[in-house]
């Protein structure tokens, strides 16, 4: 049989994959032959896995540059997480494969001075968690295999004994039937002396290979001269898992974990939604009973689910309702969602769910693959930075020159309040936190190395020992912990002054008002009270750019940074962003004053113009032109 191109093998051995590099591709891989190892002797099953892995390796040779590179392998990072471990070999097979090339890729651009984790946001972490998949997935293969082999020969044991029981010409002699039995229709009638020494032996023996098999206990003694038919075949008991159905699954998928295993259920609320459109879409059947069929229909149908906007109320409940208003009334007046939308969180959803239902052993069936989209699905926005206008526009509202009161902040009035939203704000823009991060702020979170002060996010303090994983810090990445200078225009408004005031009222938070969202599983969403905020005052500001959100504030903070050619390494601890191995290396704590000074003298002329306004209104309240309106102090 001849061998499709690309394919090889070693004498005697495994079978490889084995391209030539073309001449431009050469000198990027360093290597004239990329080789991929099947990790199969069989031709067969090297033809699949040869399929599985050709596209990629396309892919990487096609590429012309480092960068296009790179985002090829992010890509198909971010692809294989979402799935989790390996589930069978040939999976295995692809993504070792894939692991290996991307090493030898990353020492090739590492040689040039082209750093992958710094170009592409989150690259590090999905390294490491692909490269921690492929050695679980591989583990438990092993274990699977292990576990395999011996059953197979338990079975098999089991299987020659009762064949010999069954053999009457192995029954021992003292059991035979005497000469006088009388014998019907040519079959021989066994006394039941002779049955039960039979069963006996059976379930002695099988006991020996299988403790958990018990046989059925011996029949009611029998006159001595009847013949006793053969033993009906035992009927085997209903396995439960065949009438688990789909909506039961998402019930046990969403129920609250035990303590130990709170870490392990993280992301299943966000997939509940799409596991709820697979209920609703198949009819909610039996887990076991969903077909790849079943599954690559619902593959087809994710991306003509419609967005939310401009659907009837009624149609909005459900992703499924949404679906049914699409297909019966057409697209007049209504649009898709984002390809990213379908790619990260359908796909990955679903993928989350089915992976948790096969490792719990509730669904025994193959497992899907999700990738299709539609050429009608939207692109996504890539997020910019606030214009200087719309930064000015912003500290301009009464919240930040004069409202009407503690709780009507958008309207022009005589009292100067300074609450979670006024230093929200400020903190977003004059240091480039998350808004989730800056609600957990604590009041001993303000340090000071007596001269410049900081925002410590770390997760915990080492200098002051270990610390349980229940005090940790929630942070979106293990890059995020980090000490950020506070800018002197933030000690300026008065952020010392709260920080005194609280800590003298007994409060440990330092915006005690700030009251997260916690989600049905526990999941507590700090940053929900400001950016509902923002969707408000981008209403009041007429702001219609589709592509500025609150999170642009972090682009104006690295916008700054990279006009004043601040440091990748302090650019990137100032972010919290993923560094490379050497970038880790170094102090932990606060950033030396030569660092701060550069950071905190960030006075771009948008800022000075931040600075009228805003300390304006805080000398027209320190005179008394504005009435303060403290933490906690009635109206």
């Amino acid at each position: 049989m001849a061998r499709p191109s690309y394919l090889s093998r070693r004498e005697g051995g495994r079978y490889y994959l084995q391209v030539r590099m073309p001449e431009d591709a050469k000198e990027l891989y360093g290597r004239p032959i990329l080789r991929a190892f099947l990790r199969t002797s069989n031709f067969t099953e090297a033809r699949r896995r040869l399929m599985d892995n050709i596209g990629w390796v396309r892919e990487l040779i096609d590429a012309p540059d480092l960068e296009a590179i790179g985002t090829v392998i992010h890509g198909r990072l971010k692809t294989y997480t979402a799935v989790g471990p390996p589930q069978n070999e040939r999976a295995l097979a692809e993504r070792t494969a894939f692991e290996h090339q991307v090493r030898h890729y990353m020492a090739r651009a590492n040689a040039r001075g082209y750093d992958f984790s710094h170009r592409f946001e989150f690259f590090a972490s999905k390294w490491v968690d692909f490269v921690d998949q492929n050695k679980a997935g591989e583990a438990s293969l092993l274990e699977i295999g292990r576990q395999r082999a011996y059953e197979r020969g338990r079975v098999d044991a089991i299987h020659a004994i009762v064949d010999s029981a069954n053999d009457h010409t192995l029954v021992p002699s003292p059991f035979a039937a005497s000469s006088a039995q009388p014998k019907a229709s040519g079959t021989v009638a066994l006394s039941h002396e002779v049955h039960q020494a039979i069963d006996q032996i059976v379930r002695n023996e099988i006991g020996k290979y299988a403790g958990q098999i018990a046989m059925p206990s011996a029949a009611a003694p029998a006159p001595v001269d009847t013949a006793v038919p053969p033993a009906s075949p035992p009927v085997a008991a209903a396995n439960p898992l065949d009438q688990l159905k789909l909506s039961e699954a998402l019930a046990r998928f969403l129920a609250p974990p035990r303590k130990k295993l709170k870490r392990k259920t993280k992301g299943h609320q966000d997939a509940a939604a799409i596991v709820q459109f697979a209920i609703d879409f198949l009819g909610d059947p039996p887990l076991n009973s969903i077909t790849i069929a079943d599954w690559d229909r619902l593959d087809e149908a994710m991306p003509e689910i419609p967005h939310v906007r401009n659907l009837p109320v009624d149609s909005r409940t459900s992703l499924h309702k949404r679906y049914r208003y699409a297909q019966e009334h057409g697209w007049d007046g209504i649009t898709r969602v984002t390809q990213a939308t379908v790619q990260n969180r359908y796909h990955i959803g679903i993928n989350k769910f089915i992976a948790w239902s096969i490792r719990e052993k509730l669904y025994l069936g193959e497992r899907p693959k999700f990738e299709c989209t539609d050429d009608e699905n939207l692109v996504s926005l890539p997020r910019d930075a606030f214009e200087d206008d719309e930064l000015i526009k912003l500290i301009s509202l009464p919240l930040f020159t004069g409202c009407l009161s503690a709780h009507r902040i958008w309207k022009s009035g005589k009292y100067f309040v300074q609450n979670y939203l006024y230093w929200g704000y400020l903190i977003l823009i004059m240091t480039g936190m998350r808004s989730g991060e800056v609600g957990q702020l604590s009041c001993d979170d303000i340090l000071t190395d007596g001269e410049n002060y900081f925002f410590d996010l770390r997760p915990f303090n080492a200098r002051k020992g270990r610390v349980a994983l229940k005090d940790l810090r929630n942070l979106k990445t293990n890059s995020s912990g980090r000490v950020v200078p506070i800018h002197p225009l933030l000690v300026d408004l008065g952020l010392l002054d709260r920080v005194f005031e609280l800590r003298k009222r007994g409060e440990k938070r330092l915006f005690p008002e700030w009251e997260p969202y916690t989600r049905s599983d526990g999941t507590i969403r700090w940053s929900q009270p400001i950016t509902k905020s923002w969707q408000y005052v981008k209403g009041i500001l007429k702001l219609t750019r589709a592509d500025l959100t609150l999170y642009g504030t972090r682009h104006l903070m690295a916008d700054w940074l990279d006009t004043d050619a601040i440091a990748q390494r302090v650019r990137n601890r100032i972010l919290g962003h993923v560094g490379d191995v050497p970038g880790r290396y170094g102090r932990k704590g606060m950033l030396d004053r030569k660092q701060v000074s550069a950071i905190e003298s960030l006075e771009p002329p948008v800022v000075k113009r931040m600075r009228e306004i805003l300390m304006a209104a805080k000398l027209k309240a320190d005179r008394g032109d504005l009435v303060i309106i403290k933490p906690y102090s009635p109206l």
